[in-house]
């Protein structure tokens, strides 16, 4: 038999005492006191768990969110109009129509 198994007869074997009252009344007493002590302060305190997977796919949508913002903006060249395509337009007296149908009228058919 060596000197653990006699600890384990012996641990087995030992009752732990009942707590007293006092001690209810100052842990009840300790805990009144901890939490009326500054009831805001709990929010500086506060804690989130919030899983390893769900706090990186944040930080990456995060990442590449500032990339896009910070990407250089390509600059806009203009299209050239097609042949035969006005891209031009005088309003001047202009009337909007009464029942509000337009036509496309080609380019030889219109005013001169």
């Amino acid at each position: 038999m060596s000197e653990f198994d006699l600890l384990q007869k012996v641990l087995r074997e030992w009752e732990a005492p009942e707590p007293s009252a006092a001690l209810d009344a100052r842990v009840r007493a300790g805990f009144r006191a901890a939490r009326a002590h500054a009831p805001w302060r709990r929010l500086w305190t506060a804690r989130v768990s919030v899983p390893v997977p769900v706090l990186a796919a944040v930080l990456l949508l995060l990442a590449v969110a500032w990339a896009v913002e910070l990407r250089p903006e390509m600059p806009r060249r203009p299209v050239p109009p097609a042949p035969g395509v006005v891209t031009r337009l005088e309003a001047t007296g202009f009337q909007p129509l009464p029942d509000g149908v337009a036509q496309v009228v080609p380019v030889g058919d219109g005013k001169r």
